[in-house]
């Protein structure tokens, strides 16, 4: 039978198939990219129109993250449970549904809801297509994939706010959301007509199976670390992409094309991260890399901040070192993000789902912290970006340098094979 499953439960598919789902799965990333980035350019324009504060209006990224984290969360079991397929659909459909509400009901109510049911909808999307990684590749392939999926994350990240500032020139607030439902659509034809079924291991649905997992996944300490610093990392993004359109646009008087031009440096910065990161994992172990980059980019903020006094106002500074914190998030967040989903290949959906579970709601909590500040300067938001990165060096050096637990690296041998590192760089 075409494409049946094998009886390890894995679907029999010809390389070229593989490709072709791979390449029709992909650009999602790129969505989920443009899902953040692309409204930031509208959210004084959102404040203005609709005659809200700056405050209520950065919730937009807020909610946005909380959905996410809940569709992440949720659809991870969902897809281990019932399959990869109908879940995708379901997920892309909601999406849609979403993107149209505040085209029908211009509110501010009906933009948080929105952007709400996007994250859930674009979480679920995530996870489900990851776990489609996880039935067709092996384990190699799979880190490897970790770096291509942020680099077509990182596309979403450079295109997505230069889009969002013209859509936000030339059509206002309300043409974002044409723009997701539009892209929606197309992605949800190719996936109707490319995507087949690609998990039959199921996992009952049931509280004990799903404690089960999650008590595994909790208790893998390298895996919670690699999550941790994930969370940390990303929200250096999430910080410039709340705070960041208020500072650029309102207290240093720029457009929202600037604005856009701006994030499409840092996006560039952040895409260009995950190509020189998919070179250095040919040569160098990930420990390796982690310990170097993570310590090198804290200097990097360290310096700018102390510098920062004697410019508390330059767009130069800021851009430069946002450029800097944004390549930092690329060249660490997949590498973590790769070797976190090699660890739990037999439970994928589970472990994606508390990866990008507590990922989200550590930038959900940064975004709405910083939703109840008043940057007026560039070394005020230099000085998130150092808290952020101290952040994750005390998340290594605490579980990762120092992890010397036999058991723990017994579990991870089994789980990862050759993608167990030791815990301290050689």
């Amino acid at each position: 039978m075409k494409n049946a499953p094998s009886a390890l439960g894995q679907i029999a598919l010809t390389e070229k198939k593989i490709n072709l789902i791979l390449w029709t799965l992909l650009p999602l990333s790129t969505l989920t990219g443009m899902a953040v980035d692309l409204v930031a350019p509208s959210l004084p324009a959102i404040a203005g129109a609709l005659h809200v504060s700056s405050g209520i209006t950065k919730n937009v990224i807020t909610l946005y993250l909380l959905g996410y984290a809940l569709g992440n969360f949720c659809s991870g079991f969902l897809t281990d449970a019932w399959g990869r397929k109908h879940i995708l659909r379901i997920g892309l459909l909601g999406f849609i549904v979403a993107s149209l509400l505040p085209l029908l009901v211009p509110t501010i109510l009906a933009v948080l809801v929105s952007r709400f049911f996007e994250g859930v909808t674009i979480g679920t999307i995530v996870v489900v297509a990851r776990a489609v990684y996880s039935d067709i590749l092996s384990p190699e392939k799979l880190v490897r994939m970790g770096t291509l999926i942020g680099s077509m994350f990182g596309i979403g990240t450079v295109i997505g706010p230069l889009i969002g500032g013209y859509l936000q020139f030339y059509g206002g607030w309300k043409a974002c959301f044409l723009f997701f439902t539009a892209i929606a659509l197309i992605a949800f034809a190719a996936v109707l007509c490319v995507l087949p079924e690609t998990h039959f291991r199921r996992h009952p649905l049931k509280f004990k199976t799903i404690r089960h997992h999650l008590v595994e996944v909790l208790r893998h300490q390298e895996f919670m670390a690699l999550v941790l610093i994930m969370g940390a990392i990303y929200s250096l993004m999430i910080a410039f992409n709340t705070v960041g359109p208020f500072l650029i646009q309102i207290k240093l008087h720029h457009t929202p094309i600037f604005f856009g031009n701006t994030a499409l440096c840092l996006g560039a910065a952040f895409l260009g991260a995950t190509f020189f990161c998919r070179y250095c994992i040919k040569k160098y172990r990930v420990d390796q890399i982690l310990f170097f980059t993570i310590h090198l980019f804290f200097l990097i903020a360290l310096v700018a901040w102390s510098g920062s006094f004697f410019f508390s106002q330059s767009i130069t500074l800021l851009l430069g070192v946002s450029m800097a914190m944004f390549f930092s998030t690329g060249f660490i967040f997949p590498m973590c993000m790769g070797k976190g989903m090699a660890l739990f290949r037999h439970i994928t959906g589970t472990a994606t789902a508390m990866m990008f579970l507590i990922n989200i709601l550590m930038t959900s909590l940064t975004s709405f912290l910083l939703s109840f500040l008043n940057i007026q300067s560039t070394s005020a938001m230099i000085a998130i970006y150092l808290v952020l990165l101290a952040t994750c060096i005390l998340i290594y050096w605490k579980f990762i340098y120092f992890s010397s637990s036999p058991s723990a690296h017994a579990v991870q041998t089994r789980q990862a094979g050759k993608y167990n590192s030791p815990a301290r760089p050689q």
